[in-house]
Order: C-alpha cells, then sequence, then structure tokens
C-alpha cells in the first residue's frame, strides 16, 4: 500500500541566493528606502550627520529580514506576541487577571 505524503510548504522558496526569500528582501528593500529617504529629506538640513542617522533604517530592516525567535521570523514572532498580550485572559476560579501566577497551594 502507497501513501501519498503532501509536500511541506511551511518554509517559503529561498529566491536570493538560497539565503533570502521574498519577504526578507522586501524588508531589507524598506530599510534602505527608508534610509534614502531620510537622506533626501534631512541632508540640507544637518549635512552629512543625517547618513550617519539614517544607518538605524538600514540595521531595522536587517533585523526584521534577518533575525528569527523561536524558529521562526522576527515579524511573526511579534505579531503572536502582541496578539497574546493583547487577548482577554479569563480563569475560571479567579476571575480575570492580567498576568497568569503559579501559586504552591
Amino acid at each position: 500500500m502507497v501513501y501519498s505524503m503532501p509536500p511541506d510548504t511551511r518554509e517559503r522558496e529561498k529566491i536570493v541566493g538560497g539565503i533570502l526569500d521574498i519577504i526578507q528582501l522586501a524588508w531589507l528593500f524598506a530599510g534602505f528606502a527608508l534610509y534614502v529617504i531620510h537622506a533626501l529629506i534631512m541632508f540640507k538640513r544637518v549635512g552629512w550627520l543625517c547618513l550617519i542617522v539614517g544607518i538605524v533604517f538600514i540595521v531595522w530592516g536587517a533585523v526584521f529580514a534577518l533575525k528569527k525567535k523561536d524558529d521562526m521570523p522576527y515579524p511573526t514572532y511579534l505579531r503572536l506576541k502582541l496578539r497574546y498580550k493583547l487577548k482577554t485572559r479569563h480563569f475560571v476560579n479567579t476571575g480575570f487577571n492580567k498576568e497568569l501566577t503559579f501559586s504552591d497551594k
């Protein structure tokens, strides 16, 4: 008997050198685009200092593109963490609580 197994589609296809997928590439591009926009707007006001300060945007894009937390991309992790924090928790015996506490009873 032959069982057909569906392909594992949880991972995205790496399109840039086998390292980056399209979402990671978009985060890197967004960081670079914000750097360029910041430099164009602020160059006449603060001069060359804006190029150094604008590196924050490139680092922001690189962190969101490359960092993983708990084996998932960082933006997904932050989205799930926010959804968990905003969720209403109702514990049967204790009523509404903002945090889960354990006791030694």
